[in-house]
């Protein structure tokens, strides 16, 4: 932790988790019901993206790596997407100017899917992390433009109803993939199915796995009928964020690293999405507390 590159990350988790608290809170109690789920997806959403930003500003000469050969200045561009990253954060958390930074961030999620996760997905198809990782991107993709469409209090338009709900299919089909990966794989961590094993010091460590992949299986086809999407969005977001803060943070302590914090993060990122991802269908404006 006496590293730069271990602590920034995890200050940053630290007084983003604070910020949340204190700016959210209020919003989080007074909702009321499933309407809990859209300040609690957001803020889901915001901190994993700050921690990300914090890794490209402290840990730039490895993050730089990532970006494509064929790219120019990619040292400016991983200073300038930390930068961004952690805009993006302070936006939702505040509620300032979400719809157009969710917006940019879904674009930039897009863009690294197409840059990067696909082509490594492409030229090794029979591994199954690459494929793994294209539709995490894909998932923060749609998750981030899902809150830009329900952050707004005005009536959605046509469009903006269809993007939504195409974007909650997206959604669907990457937890009913990962669902199935956890049947495959019932010794890896459960939510986002990379390959970090689950220590066998967690009680019941398979089994956490195998129940979150039925979870995710169900739950996923379950948010293609509109009469039960919402509740199933939210029923699996909160199950993802309660793995989050109970297995991850177990495991995040133990070894506190920035594996360790990637993969909280990432988790709970994926959480955000399910929770936002609540609301792709248009909800009544009377209902609506956030």
């Amino acid at each position: 932790m006496n590293s730069p590159q271990v602590f920034g990350p995890y200050f940053t988790l630290v007084v983003f988790l604070i910020a949340a608290f204190v700016a959210v809170g209020r919003e989080f109690w007074m909702a009321r019901g499933l309407d809990k789920a859209h300040p609690l997806g957001r803020v889901s959403l915001a901190v994993p993206i700050a921690v990300f930003g914090a890794e490209h500003l402290t840990s730039p000469h490895a993050i730089m790596k990532l970006v494509p050969p064929w790219m120019p200045g990619k040292l400016f561009w991983t200073y300038f997407v930390g930068v961004a990253l952690i805009a993006a954060a302070l936006s939702f958390i505040f509620r300032v100017g979400i719809r157009l930074s969710a917006t940019l961030l879904g674009i930039m999620f897009f863009c690294f899917v197409v840059m990067m996760d696909l082509p490594s997905a492409i030229a090794a198809p029979h591994s199954r992390i690459p494929w793994t990782l294209a539709a995490r991107e894909s998932a923060f993709s749609a998750g981030a433009i899902l809150l830009a469409i329900t952050s707004g209090a005005r009536e959605r338009t046509p469009g903006e109803n269809r993007v939504a709900i195409g974007a909650l299919y997206l959604v669907a089909l990457v937890s009913m993939f990962y669902g199935i990966e956890h049947f495959l794989h019932p010794e890896c961590v459960p939510a986002v199915p990379l390959d970090k094993v689950t220590p066998l010091w967690i009680p019941l460590a398979h089994f956490w796995t195998v129940l979150t992949g039925i979870a995710l299986v169900i739950g996923a086809g379950a948010m293609f009928v509109r009469n039960v999407s919402r509740q199933s969005a939210t029923a699996l977001g909160a199950w993802v964020v309660l793995l989050v803060i109970s297995l991850y943070l177990a495991i995040m302590i133990s070894k506190p690293d920035v594996e360790g914090l990637n993969y909280f993060a990432d988790t709970l990122m994926f959480g955000g999405v399910l929770l936002v991802a609540s609301r792709a269908y248009d909800v009544p404006r009377k209902s609506r507390i956030s």
